[in-house]
């Protein structure tokens, strides 16, 4: 059985985050007519989407506590969906046709889930290590 400690609330962190910042409003776009805040669902399904799966996928993460490579490669994996959940959502709000976008200060969350992603990575890798010296004392 692994150790489970500091990783295990940093996958909790993620996983509020993320769902948090599936709904939040992201974008304050200017039209020739009117000035709009748009939601991610609104800016971008897709990104809308992957959001939710790594807030999915994260909570899953936790509960596969005794497959630490698993636990390792699911979090690599969500590092992944993060960065190509936020350059779906750059890349298409600016290839719409507006006077202005002004991104919101909570565009910062994917990145603070990517940190907590990879204090989580480094943290399981030290209770394999951990484990590891355990077996050779036996």
């Amino acid at each position: 059985m692994v150790i489970q400690r500091i990783q295990s609330v940093y996958l909790l962190i993620v996983t509020i985050l993320m769902a948090i910042y599936s709904f939040m409003e992201v974008v304050l776009i200017q039209t020739a007519t009117l000035m709009e805040k748009l939601s991610l669902f609104s800016a971008s399904k897709i990104s809308f989407l992957l959001s939710l799966l790594v807030a999915v996928i994260s909570c899953i993460t936790i509960f596969k506590y005794k497959k630490t490579n698993l636990q390792i490669t699911m979090s690599s994996i969500s590092i992944l969906l993060i960065i190509t959940q936020v350059i779906l959502l750059v890349v298409e709000v600016l290839s719409k046709n507006y006077i202005s976008v002004e991104f919101f200060i909570c565009n910062c969350i994917p990145i603070v889930s990517i940190v907590l992603l990879i204090l989580t990575i480094t943290a399981i890798r030290r209770d394999k290590k951990i484990l590891s010296s355990y077996d050779r004392i036996r």
